[in-house]
């Protein structure tokens, strides 16, 4: 393992007085199988022996999901995991041991960027072992998010940011990015996501927010085209995108019908977003630049599997 090996009890472990154990975190501790994504991570630092942590991989993944659970920036995670024993636990880390620093936490996360998406792919490959991937169907939508960078104008990107870009309604709009996702219906388990710039049209990521494995596939008005109907009748999913009327040709009185119905269905997704801005508190994004957000957005994702599972599982 790269890094150091995950300690067994200190001295300042045994005279501690014991304290409150978290049962979420521990349950989510002994949800997934972290071997799998260990090995996904340590294969990043395979070739390369500078800049290698001195904490295994595992605990350092663990730490920016307690970022995404309790809020946290870089510094104030690594207070936290100095100071709360239900953290360090979690980490696994004994009480001798120093947390990991703010800039080893950062440096981490820059280094899993570009395999961010596989770990999420993982974690989903475990939840649907335990059935809890139901792919009865796939809601598709997306939400914005402010830039954490101020925009110099209407016009031009901003410095800090030249990534981020003016985006939504023209009575709701955010210089920013894009959340999209492809939400599994039954379970409300994300199974695809991908972060953009506010200006690019949520039908842009129809077909990458799609698994290909589900009975239908949902989304608004936004979606809807001609291409998308034809490429879901050839990936034999059934189409569940709403009608849109277009100047001259208003919907008919079926097709109203057909869109409440599934607006019905579609509507679940809502819950996610609302739970992000809610609980999360993911209504600004944290750092500068596509990557970095698109990393913390997907690691967002990974977060909220991780807690819905638990809430799956109590119901069974």
């Amino acid at each position: 393992m790269i890094g150091r090996e995950k300690h067994q009890a200190g001295i300042a472990d045994k005279f501690a007085l014991p304290s409150t154990a978290n049962p979420t975190l521990d349950k989510i501790d002994h949800t997934i199988n972290w071997e799998p994504l260990q090995q996904k991570m340590e294969s990043l630092y395979s070739c390369d022996k500078r800049g290698r942590p001195g904490f295994p991989v595992v605990a350092l993944f663990k730490a920016i999901l307690l970022q995404q659970w309790y809020g946290l920036s870089d510094p104030a995670a690594e207070e936290a995991i100095d100071d709360r024993r239900s953290f360090r636990r979690f980490l696994g880390l004994n009480l001798a041991e120093k947390a990991p620093d703010h800039s080893t936490i950062h440096k981490f996360r820059d280094r899993i960027a570009p395999i961010i998406s596989d770990l999420l792919t993982e974690v989903n490959r475990q939840l649907e072992a335990k059935r809890l991937i139901l792919k009865k169907g796939t809601l598709v939508d997306a939400t914005l998010i402010q830039a954490a960078a101020r925009p110099a104008s209407d016009s031009k990107p901003a410095a800090a940011d030249p990534d981020a870009r003016w985006g939504g309604k023209e009575n709701n709009l955010q210089f920013g990015y894009k959340g999209h996702i492809g939400l599994d219906q039954d379970s409300e388990l994300i199974r695809k996501a991908e972060l953009t710039p506010a200006n690019q049209h949520d039908s842009l990521q129809f077909k990458a927010m799609i698994s290909g494995d589900e009975e239908s596939a949902y989304a608004d008005k936004a979606y809807a085209s001609q291409d998308h109907s034809d490429w879901l009748a050839e990936q034999n999913i059934n189409d569940g995108i709403l009608f849109k009327g277009a100047r001259g040709h208003p919907l008919t009185d079926i097709q109203n019908a057909i869109n409440r119905s599934l607006t019905a269905i579609r509507h679940n997704i809502e819950h996610v977003f609302g739970t992000w801005k809610r609980i999360y508190h993911w209504r600004r994004c944290r750092y500068f630049s596509l990557i970095r957000n698109r990393c913390s957005f997907i690691v967002l994702c990974i977060a909220y599997n991780l807690k819905r599972t638990l809430n799956l599982q109590s119901a069974h």
